[in-house]
């Protein structure tokens, strides 16, 4: 009987208590992290090779990251041709957006998410006559309402050897 009235007696707490899914919960404030992490990389190595690629990517932080939660995310996209006479084309479209809850009126008391969206973005044509070709089309938005937001862009474009053609165009719009 006692086994019994315990058992109950647990089932009945532990169903009263707040869960939230995904929230580590601490003295009563929710704390959220969400990441997310994208590798994209197109190659053509050694002798006489192409590559191609056609890529879209959307990296949406958090949903619901909590009051004081983080949000980031990280995209790398890279595109290399290396050895002899090889050729990589690449084209990219990416998307990245803060996420939790923002601040102010949705959340009340609360002082917001801690967003970070970072973007590295590579071309290079290394060797002797390679050719590597890369459009790259970025946007990267924080958190609506949140104080904390980050947006961090790297392009580079590089050609060494002997008749290599590195050519690369980039538009990135970052709020």
């Amino acid at each position: 009987m006692r086994r019994t009235t315990l058992i109950a007696a647990a089932a009945v707490l532990l169903c009263s208590a707040p869960a939230f899914a995904g929230d580590l919960m601490t003295g009563g404030i929710p704390l959220g992290s969400a990441s997310n992490l994208g590798v994209i990389s197109n190659t053509a190595a050694g002798i006489q090779n192409k590559a191609q690629q056609q890529v879209m990517g959307v990296q949406a932080g958090g949903g619901l990251a909590g009051p004081f939660g983080t949000a980031s995310n990280l995209g790398n996209v890279s595109n290399l041709a290396a050895g002899v006479g090889n050729k990589a084309k690449q084209q990219v479209f990416g998307l990245q957006t803060g996420g939790g809850m923002g601040g102010g009126v949705k959340a009340p008391f609360a002082l917001g998410g801690f967003n970070s969206n970072a973007g590295t973005v590579s071309n290079s044509a290394v060797g002797i006559g390679n050719t590597a070709q890369q459009q790259v089309k970025a946007m990267q938005f924080g958190a609506p309402g949140a104080p904390f937001n980050q947006n961090l862009g790297t392009v580079s474009n590089l050609s060494a050897g002997i008749g290599n053609k590195a050519q690369q165009q980039v538009i990135g719009i970052q709020k």
